[in-house]
């Protein structure tokens, strides 16, 4: 096949347009705030935003700075198309239709670098198009695919410089017997720097980006050891001639790389904590950390500004190992079903196994049980509350470059066993039939999200397009009824804005008083209920208690028919 890469592009993209062109909305908060944020940027407002979604900063009020914890990167992509063709969801898919079509040729290159095969590389590039749960995420405005293309392509840019470094290695006592250390090493320098950039760009998607800039000096110190392990000792007549020092000579090369890595990084990165210093009086904003001390997920969500350690260790100490337990088995079956749709688990692990030592897999490596412990044992909740599911979107490229030669692993120990198997012909035929099976799984899981195709059972889950069926016929009510400048207090924000072009604040979930205290802080006047509502407005939701405070003014219902309730709020 001469140009192996255009047929495959060709072919994910027209994918990538067969499951955009159904969508018709955001369908979730994280890609309506990147089209709001995309939205004010385009009409030359800044990093601002009108919608308040969390109270972890304390915001002093309307408009207040953005991404202050979800990052910039996929509203500066939505921008310019904004810019040029008018705000619309259909516009602000542009650019995640575009970049999600490459993802699947980074595997296909890996792949073919690490087995020199195409068969392997078609079946893993495959693997990584037909993404399973992904799939309907890829062309959403969201973090989903700049992280996971760029985080991807720094680790493989890691591993390109170690493979120069090592390179490097090979000249080194010839260099320095004879001219000094001159250029060895220097090769990787270019790829570190490169790394580094990508890793800005990682960081400028998502926060945990920033776990790249601790994993490159990690792998540079471990492959120097390793070297170093593996450096034959010099003879005794070379001893007499020069002294030599392997290890010393690999620390150099680990302080040049992580700073040629540094340099590319903070020149992604700088402009960034400047404005952060501009905008809030830090370059790094505690909004986010503060969700290492919850203790539920709804706590993100709470008016009370009390998230902190001593609350969190009051919680106990049982409670706390508890939540961790719970988070390490489901932050593994989340990795499990959304890189590897479980049916590929098993020939990933043994695939990994055998790849073990490539050097093209050591940053993926450390940055895989990295970013997973800290997932788990820091940001507990938000890991496994869809955290994880986002970042771990840049394992797919990794884990399906271990899938093909896993299988053919599993069927060579198969045949082995049994003896009418011809080995090879039955390789060929289970890599094809799993990368039919994940076709197949991932249109099930996206005409299930879609179109309600094929589902048995119910859900509490509208289909896609049908999430905020209420919101539009509420923001008429509004704009008949209320002052253009009324806020109102919903559970999705941006999605609410963004249909509306209103102001409004996210609905406390800790009691009854903080939602008349944010209201009064903020200047909320309308209360939208909805299904998924706060746990002390239980009662009120179910008609089965009144609040003093709220007074219920109209009626709608959402896309499954149940009640979304508008009430007046007494100041």
């Amino acid at each position: 096949m001469k140009n192996p890469y255009a047929i495959l592009l060709l072919i994910t993209f027209a994918l990538r347009l067969a499951t955009a062109l159904p969508l018709r909305q955001a369908g979730y908060m994280d890609a309506s705030y990147t089209m709001h944020v995309a939205e004010n940027l385009a009409r030359g407002r800044g990093l601002v935003v009108d919608v308040l979604w969390n109270y972890l900063d304390n915001p002093a009020g309307l408009p207040h700075p953005s991404n202050l914890y979800w990052m910039p990167l996929p509203s500066f992509l939505v921008a310019p198309f904004y810019a040029l063709f008018g705000a619309s969801y259909r516009v602000a898919q542009i650019p995640f239709i575009i970049l999600s079509s490459f993802l699947p040729l980074v595997t296909f290159y890996l792949s073919r670098r690490i087995f020199a095969r195409d068969d392997y590389a078609w079946s893993a590039a495959l693997f990584t198009a037909f993404s399973g749960f992904y799939t309907i995420y890829w062309v959403s405005p969201d973090n989903f695919t700049p992280f996971a293309l760029t985080a991807s392509l720094c680790l493989f840019f890691i591993s390109r410089g170690l493979e120069r470094e090592g390179a490097g290695d090979a000249s080194a006592n010839a260099q320095q017997r004879g001219r000094g250390e001159g250029e060895s090493g220097r090769g990787g320098a270019e790829y570190f720097f490169v790394a580094g950039i990508l890793a800005g760009l990682s960081h400028l998607s998502r926060a945990d980006g920033l776990l790249l800039v601790i994993v490159a000096p990690i792998v540079l110190i471990v492959h120097a050891i390793r070297n170093t392990q593996s450096c034959p000792e010099p003879s005794r007549r070379d001893a007499t001639r020069i002294t030599f020092h392997p290890f010393g000579f690999a620390q150099g090369k680990v302080s040049r790389f992580t700073f040629y890595f540094l340099l590319g990084y903070l020149l992604l990165m700088s402009p960034w904590f400047a404005r952060n210093y501009l905008a809030v009086g830090s370059p790094y904003p505690s909004t986010g950390t503060k969700t290492l001390w919850l203790t539920n997920y709804d706590e993100m969500f709470r008016y009370a500004d009390d998230l902190t350690l001593s609350r969190y260790l009051a919680w106990g100490v049982g409670s706390i190992i508890e939540s961790k337990v719970v988070a390490a088995f489901r932050n593994i079956f989340i990795i499990l079903f959304s890189d590897l749709q479980l049916f590929l688990a098993p020939f990933a692990l043994i695939g990994l196994w055998q790849l073990r030592r490539r050097v093209e897999m050591l940053p993926f490596f450390f940055y895989a049980v990295l970013l997973y412990l800290v997932m788990t044992f820091a940001f507990t909740f938000p890991s496994w509350r869809g955290s994880l599911f986002h970042s771990a979107s840049a394992f797919l490229p990794f884990l399906a470059v271990a899938v093909p030669p896993g299988v053919d692993a599993a069927v060579h120990w198969v045949a082995r066993r049994r003896r009418t198997w011809e080995a090879a012909l039955a390789a060929r035929f289970f890599r094809v039939g799993f990368v039919v099976l994940a076709v197949f799984f991932s249109i099930f899981l996206y005409a299930q999200g879609v179109f309600g195709a094929l589902v048995g059972g119910s859900s509490d889950i509208p289909l896609w397009n049908q999430r905020d069926a209420a919101y539009p016929p509420l923001a008429r009510w509004l704009d008949q009824n209320a002052r253009a400048d009324d806020i109102v207090m919903v559970v999705d924000p941006p999605t609410f804005y963004n249909l509306s072009h209103r102001r409004a604040i996210i609905i406390p979930t800790d009691s009854v008083d903080a939602v008349f205290d944010a209201a009064q802080r903020y200047g909320a006047r309308y209360l939208i209920l909805e299904f998924d509502h706060p746990k002390p407005l239980r009662a009120l939701y179910r008609r089965e208690a009144s609040v003093p405070g709220l007074t219920r003014v109209a009626d709608f219902r959402d896309g499954m028919g149940r009640p979304a309730i508008l009430f007046e709020v007494a100041h």
